[in-house]
């Protein structure tokens, strides 16, 4: 069924876009009321960007479809994860179970040796990330 509003869509808009084009032709219409009643579809930002919402979070758009919204401590522990390499890590370590949207160029995350795998560091940034989670935040 959308396929069906799709092609009516596209028809519609085809007729709308030939109405302008053939009242621009017989001169009834000038090329600045033209290009004013073409309606272009507004295009996303390049980068990504950050809003606050009504209940206070911070939601993060242009990285997907949907924002990402946390509130201000939870952005700060995301931090505290990204600025260690754990996240990357972990990605090198299970490259071969994860799905990417796009090939990586020049093989971004190569398949992992067991040095860059040593454990401690790991467990130690997943232990401070279980105590941030377990401790209360008072406002």
């Amino acid at each position: 069924m959308s396929e069906i509003n799709e092609r009516k869509q596209v028809v519609s808009a085809y007729k709308e876009l030939s109405g302008i084009l053939s009242a621009l032709k017989s001169e009834k219409i000038t090329l600045n009321d033209a290009m004013n009643k073409i309606q272009l579809k507004e295009s996303r930002p390049t980068r990504p960007y950050c809003k606050v919402t009504g209940t206070g979070a911070l939601a993060l758009y242009g990285i997907s479809k949907q924002p990402i919204v946390m509130y201000a401590e939870q952005w700060n522990k995301l931090m505290k994860v990204t600025k260690s390499d754990y996240i990357d890590n972990y990605i090198k370590y299970n490259e071969s179970r994860l799905k990417f949207k796009r090939p990586l160029k020049n093989n971004l995350y190569n398949k992992p040796t067991v040095e860059q795998h040593s454990s401690t560091k790991n467990d130690e940034i997943s232990k401070q990330i279980i105590d941030d989670e377990n401790t209360e935040y008072i406002k």
